[in-house]
């Protein structure tokens, strides 16, 4: 989407990924829906951005 690389999509499998871990437990849902926001909102501020012209 926006010729980005699905990164929400890899963030999303990290969190599903810690879920499967014991020790992390309900925690792991959160710390996976943390991590997706936050790439989420840097691609969608470096969209926002004007390019630099070099």
């Amino acid at each position: 989407m926006y010729n980005n690389p699905p990164i929400g999509g890899v963030a999303a499998g990290f969190g599903g990924a810690a879920a499967s871990a014991p020790f992390m437990g309900m925690n792991a849902l959160w710390v996976g829906l943390a991590l997706f926001t936050l790439i989420s909102a840097a691609l969608a501020i470096k969209r926002v951005l004007p390019k630099r012209e070099g």
